[in-house]
C-alpha cells in the first residue's frame, strides 16, 4: 500500500471517528433533555461497548461490580440487565479474537443445558406467560454472566484481579452496612438491596478474600486482607439476616475442616486466623445480640414461620400436587401464590396481606409488590413447583456438578503445586456450599453469584491444564 493510500485511510478513519463521536454526543444530549439517568447510561454504553469489543476480558470486572451493585437502577433497568449485553458482546469478541480454550465439565454443562431448555420449554404449559418470559430473561442474563466468567477469565492474572475487585467491592459494601446498622437505618430501607441476598453474597466474597490472602507475598498485605475479612464478617452480622448468619457459620465450619495448606499455607497461620475469627464473631454477636435474638425469636414464633415462608412452602407443595409432572412453568409460582395460599389448609393468610399496610416492614421491603405475588423463598421447592421433579433434579445437578468440578480442580492443582488455583477452587466450593444452604430460604435460581461460580468452575481447570502441560 502506498503512502498516499495510507494517508487517505488515516483521514477516513479519523473522519469516521469524529463523526461517530459527534453523533454520540448529539444522542446523549437529546437523552439528557428527556432523562439524565438514561443519558448517563447511554454515555457509559458509548464507552463500554467499544471496550467490550477491543478488551473483552475487562468486562468480567464490570460484571462482578454489577453483582455487588445489583440493586441500583438506571432508567428503571438494573445494572445486571444493562451489563448483560456487554457480556454477550465481549464473549463474541473473545471467540473471534482467539481460539476457544476451555476444558468443560460435561456433567455441569449437561445440567445447565437441560435446566435452560426445560425452563424455555415451560412456555408451552406455564400458568403465566408474562411471568415466565420475565424469569427467562433473568435466566438469560445469568447464563450470559456464566459464559463471560467461563470464557473471559483465562489466566492467573485474570483470577487475581477478579479477587481484588471482589475484595474492594465487598469492603465497600461491608462498611456501608456497618454504618447503616450503627445509624439505626432499617434493614428493609437499605439502598443496596435485599439484606438476605447481600449477606449470602458477602459470605462468598469473604471466601474469595481468603483465597487472595493465601496468595499474599508479604505479611502486611496478608494482615490487610484478614482485616478485610473482619469487615465483611461484620457486615453479614449487620444485615441481621438469619439465613446469612447460618451461611457464615457453615462457611466457618467448612473452612475449619479444610486442610491448612490450601487456604492458609500453614497450620499455625490457620489456627491464628480461626482464633481471631472466633473472637471477632463473639464480639460482633455480643454487640448485635439484642437485634439478632429478636429476629430469631420473631422468625420462630410469628404465624407462618419466618415472615410467612413456612406458609409459602406449604402453598408450593400444594401447587406441586396440582401439577406434579412439569409444574406451573418457570416463574409461574409467584403470580399464583396468593391463590394457592387461599386454598392451602393451615396457612395464615393475614400474614401475607400485611404488605397492604404502608407502615409495615413488609411494605417497606417490597413497596407493595408482595400483594401481587411472592416467590417461594426456597430455590429447591420453587424448582419443584415450577418445573416439576426434572427441574429440581437439574437445579440440584448444577450445584452438585459444579461443586464436584471445583473439588477435583483443587485436588489436582494441589498435587501439581499450583497453590493459587487450589486456594481459589476451595474458596469457591465453600462459597457454593454456603449458597446451597442459603437457597433453602432464598429463591436463588438466577442468582448472579451462583452462576459466576458455575462459570469459574469451567475456567479454572483450563488454567490448571495449561500449567500441567
Amino acid at each position: 500500500m502506498s503512502a498516499i493510500q495510507l494517508q487517505v485511510n488515516t483521514r477516513a478513519n479519523a473522519g469516521l471517528l469524529v463523526s461517530g463521536a459527534l453523533a454520540s454526543a448529539i444522542v446523549v444530549g437529546v437523552l439528557a433533555a428527556w432523562d439524565p439517568r438514561v443519558a448517563a447510561a447511554a454515555c457509559a454504553g458509548v464507552i463500554a461497548i467499544p471496550l467490550a469489543v477491543v478488551k473483552p476480558r475487562l468486562v468480567v470486572y464490570l460484571l462482578l461490580l454489577t453483582i455487588f451493585a445489583s440493586a441500583f437502577t438506571v432508567g428503571g433497568l438494573t445494572l445486571n440487565r444493562l451489563a448483560a449485553p456487554l457480556a454477550v458482546i465481549a464473549i463474541i469478541s473473545q471467540l473471534i479474537q482467539s481460539r476457544l480454550r476451555l476444558e468443560p465439565s460435561r456433567p455441569t454443562l449437561a445440567a445447565v443445558t437441560g435446566y435452560a431448555l426445560l425452563a424455555f420449554a415451560s412456555l408451552a404449559w406455564t400458568v403465566s406467560v408474562a411471568s415466565t418470559l420475565n424469569s427467562l430473561a433473568s435466566l438469560a442474563i445469568s447464563l450470559a454472566y456464566m459464559g463471560a466468567f467461563a470464557l473471559l477469565v483465562r489466566d492467573r492474572s485474570d483470577v487475581r484481579a477478579l479477587l481484588w475487585v471482589a475484595a474492594v467491592c465487598s469492603i465497600a459494601l461491608g462498611l456501608w452496612w456497618a454504618a447503616s446498622y450503627a445509624l439505626g437505618i432499617s434493614r428493609y430501607a437499605n439502598l443496596t438491596g435485599d439484606p438476605n441476598f447481600i449477606a449470602a453474597l458477602q459470605v462468598v466474597a469473604l471466601l474469595m478474600v481468603l483465597a487472595l490472602a493465601a496468595d499474599a507475598r508479604t505479611l502486611t498485605r496478608r494482615i490487610g486482607l484478614y482485616a478485610a475479612v473482619a469487615i465483611i464478617a461484620g457486615s453479614i452480622v449487620a444485615t441481621l439476616s438469619r439465613g446469612g448468619l447460618i451461611d457464615l457459620l457453615v462457611a466457618v465450619l467448612l473452612v475449619a475442616f479444610t486442610p491448612a495448606r490450601l487456604l492458609f499455607g500453614s497450620g499455625r497461620r490457620k489456627l491464628g486466623l480461626m482464633l481471631a475469627v472466633g473472637a471477632g464473631l463473639t464480639l460482633l454477636l455480643a454487640v448485635a445480640w439484642t437485634d439478632l435474638s429478636a429476629r430469631f425469636t420473631q422468625g420462630f414464633n410469628e404465624p407462618g414461620v419466618a415472615a410467612g415462608r413456612g406458609d409459602l412452602d406449604l402453598a408450593a407443595i400444594h401447587g406441586f400436587q396440582e401439577h406434579p409432572i412439569l409444574g406451573f412453568g418457570f416463574g409461574g409460582f409467584q403470580p399464583s401464590s396468593l391463590q394457592l395460599l387461599r386454598t392451602t389448609p393451615g396457612v395464615q393468610l393475614a400474614v401475607h396481606l400485611r404488605c397492604l399496610a404502608p407502615n409495615s416492614a413488609e411494605y417497606l421491603r417490597s413497596a407493595g409488590t408482595f400483594c401481587t405475588g411472592q416467590p417461594v423463598h426456597d430455590a429447591y421447592v420453587e424448582s419443584l413447583v415450577e418445573l416439576g421433579i426434572p427441574g429440581l433434579l437439574l437445579f440440584a445437578g448444577i450445584l452438585g456438578t459444579t461443586g464436584f468440578s471445583l473439588v477435583r480442580t483443587a485436588r489436582r492443582a494441589s498435587r501439581e503445586g499450583d497453590a493459587f488455583i487450589a486456594a481459589t477452587a476451595v474458596a469457591l466450593v465453600v462459597g457454593l456450599a454456603a449458597l446451597a444452604v442459603a437457597s433453602v430460604a432464598l429463591s436463588t435460581e438466577t442468582s448472579r453469584a451462583t452462576w459466576m461460580i458455575v462459570g469459574l468452575s469451567l475456567a479454572l481447570p483450563t488454567m490448571r491444564a495449561r500449567v500441567a502441560q
